[in-house]
């Protein structure tokens, strides 16, 4: 089933994007898109990557219930509903969710034990990173500004995010 965020607009920003990439921007085709993600510890390949739109019309408080997190404060704007769902089968004593993208993204995660948002902690693009209690977890990836949509990709992976 496509997804709510598939406009018009956003398929032409994909075929764009996928036409001329470039180090910092990979491919990034329709089929690909919102994919859902079940891992245990010691996954392979490390990372996992995930890939989608940012952005939405809701503000992410109104989604994380609150301001700011542990992580960093709960900004911009996301969509109704997550765009990935993440299962842990199992504790993780370290794991990172980084994402990349050329516009100015956040990071909105909702789970076992909680709800933690970020946002610029590596250029424009969020990070979080700690440990994870075994479980589903809801991920959005929001936009800084109301209605901007950007292809973005989200590294999943168990350790720490490389310098």
């Amino acid at each position: 089933m496509p997804h709510r965020k598939l406009s018009f607009l956003s398929l032409v920003l994909c075929l764009a994007w996928n036409s001329a990439p470039t180090p910092a921007q990979p491919k990034i085709s329709g089929a690909e898109l919102f994919q859902d993600l079940t891992i245990a510890p010691n996954f392979r390949p490390n990372p996992r990557i995930l890939k989608g739109i940012s952005g939405g019309g809701n503000e992410t408080q109104s989604r994380s219930g609150r301001p700011d997190t542990e992580t960093g404060p709960c900004i911009g704007f996301v969509d109704d509903t997550p765009d990935h769902r993440l299962t842990l089968s199992q504790p993780f004593t370290l794991m990172t969710l980084q994402v990349r993208s050329s516009g100015d993204t956040i990071l909105l995660v909702r789970g076992p034990g909680g709800v933690w948002c970020n946002d610029d902690l590596r250029d424009r693009n969020p990070v979080i990173s700690g440990a994870w209690l075994p479980g589903t977890y809801e991920i959005w990836v929001g936009s800084y500004e109301k209605n901007a949509a950007f292809p973005y990709i989200l590294n999943v992976l168990e350790g720490p995010l490389p310098d």
